[in-house]
């Protein structure tokens, strides 16, 4: 069993499925990886229908983020792509269009770690 989610963690998962849930991202997972990833402990992975999509919800985040101060640490990826990868070091977020994400089926990697991301 994990060790519990610390409150400003909880506080930026949240933070960031709202972000992404008023950009009409869907099927947003999380996953926590703690002592099973040697890059982050937590993990975000949505879906976007489209490139537009991706603009947004990926542009949004970020500048929102950054007004409360948190500023991602390193971004993969274009905006207009099909797969954008956003580091916020205590989490990763994982943008996919539909179809990529299936394609690569990441949470996989991460199977038996998803958790309530969601109040």
């Amino acid at each position: 069993m994990q060790n519990k989610i610390s409150k400003d963690t909880k506080e930026l998962l949240k933070t960031c499925v709202n972000l992404l849930e008023d950009k009409h991202v869907i099927d947003i997972k999380g996953y926590d990886v703690r002592g099973k990833s040697s890059i982050t402990d937590f993990f975000l992975i949505g879906s976007v229908r489209n490139d537009r999509q991706m603009k947004a919800a990926g542009g949004n985040l970020i500048r929102q983020l950054k007004k409360l101060g948190i500023k991602s640490s390193h971004k993969d990826g274009e905006m207009d792509n099909t797969w954008v990868v956003l580091d916020y070091i205590d989490c990763i977020i994982h943008l996919f269009t539909i179809e990529t994400r299936g394609h690569y089926k990441i949470e996989d990697l991460w199977e038996g770690c998803e958790i309530e991301i969601r109040d």
